[in-house]
């Protein structure tokens, strides 16, 4: 440092001149220690204080050139205000100080030196110099490094994201492929005793297959539309049905030892889209099978009506779920499977499904049995516009 910092004396405190001097040397040292640059700025933009990490920072300067410089000139290599200075704003234009700047500021920045591109982290502190009067204590961090950390971070959450969608589409496609699959090895290993009424029905089973495929793909491209839901008027039994012959058909070793139970007292219709009210059942018929685990027991499913809510309640007695995690498991990407095949998507893809149709779905567990209740307004509501 070229000038000793002014330290005032109290007139109560006797220093000998020797004693007041061996403290700014102190206090130089201290704040030649700090490894980021600080700078002490009058109200007129001109360098007072500054330490060694300073000097090193604006290059090709000593203290004799920088002391008494514009800030902007000796740190930023430009000719005139920063525009992202604090102070700029604070500027009293009549006794042209910072009379106004009183709280500390801080600006993120990108600087380039040669062709190389800093972010830094700007701090600026206000420094009461007189009454009615502030100067600035401002401090420059080098951020590039962290920075840079933490895009790599955000680009590696941004594959796993990636990832675990890739992973998520696998999961959906993968059940109407399992579908196509079986079929074409049973037609293939009965076909020359196959009926044509047989053969038939294998084929349909198959066309139902690249159908249901083919409305998920569909769904994965409009996935950032906001469209509403298409419905058409439709039996939810029927729908309920169907989606517990495909997890049969799908499962067939998992399905062996279940006894179904489906509860109804007449047929009940409303507005919803066919293939995605499926989607929902297989899905939570699913997720209660491998719940069983290759166990026997019983999946009930009972349909009820009120005065203006359809309401399916699905219930199985697989054990039921911890309640640390009952409240966990709509969130997307969440999974309580233990071999790691599972990507906690199922129960996430019923939950958007129920809101699209104006529904509800909640869940609860005792005594080992999970029962979901889902509900949909029994008249359509609003999504009769779509009809």
């Amino acid at each position: 440092m070229t000038t000793d910092p002014v330290i005032p004396r109290r007139p109560d405190v006797p220093e000998s001149i020797e004693k007041i001097t061996e403290k700014a040397r102190e206090l130089e040292a201290i704040y030649d220690v700090v490894q980021d640059p600080l700078v002490l700025i009058d109200s007129d933009f001109k360098i007072q204080r500054a330490n060694q990490a300073t000097i090193q920072f604006a290059k090709n300067h000593d203290f004799e050139s920088v002391l008494n410089k514009s800030c902007y000139e000796v740190l930023y290599q430009r000719t005139d205000i920063c525009p992202y200075c604090p102070a700029l704003q604070a500027i009293d234009k009549k006794d042209n100080g910072f009379q106004n700047f009183l709280t500390p500021k801080s600006r993120e920045i990108f600087f380039k030196v040669g062709e190389r591109k800093q972010s830094l982290q700007l701090e600026f502190y206000p420094y009461p110099k007189n009454e009615g009067e502030h100067w600035i204590v401002e401090k420059i961090s080098d951020v590039t490094k962290q920075k840079e950390k933490e895009e790599e971070s955000f680009r590696m959450r941004n594959l796993a994201s990636l990832g675990i969608l890739v992973s998520g589409i696998a999961h959906e496609l993968n059940n109407p492929l399992t579908g196509i699959s079986l079929t074409l090895q049973n037609l293939k290993a009965n076909w020359q005793n196959a009926s044509p009424e047989q053969i038939e029905k294998r084929l349909e089973m198959i066309k139902n297959d690249i159908s249901r495929a083919a409305i998920i793909v569909s769904d994965i491209i409009s996935f950032a539309k906001s469209d509403r839901v298409k419905v058409t008027l439709g039996d939810i039994i029927d729908t309920i049905n169907r989606a517990k012959d495909t997890v049969v058909r799908l499962y067939p070793h998992l399905s062996k030892n279940i006894n179904w139970k489906i509860l109804f007292d007449h047929e009940y219709q409303f507005p919803f889209h066919p293939q995605k009210m499926e989607r929902l059942f297989m899905n939570i018929f699913r997720n209660s099978l491998q719940a069983f685990d290759y166990r026997p027991g019983e999946i009930t499913v009972d349909v009820r009506k009120t005065k203006n809510w359809i309401h399916i309640i699905v219930e199985d007695d697989a054990g039921g779920i911890p309640e640390a995690i009952i409240q966990k498991i709509f969130d997307p990407f969440f999974t309580n499977n233990k071999s790691g095949t599972g990507t906690g998507l199922g129960l996430s893809i019923c939950y958007s499904i129920v809101q699209e149709h104006d529904g509800t779905i909640s869940v609860k567990s005792m005594e080992g049995r999970t029962r979901f209740t889902i509900s949909f307004p029994a008249s359509g509501e609003n999504l009769e516009e779509q009809l």
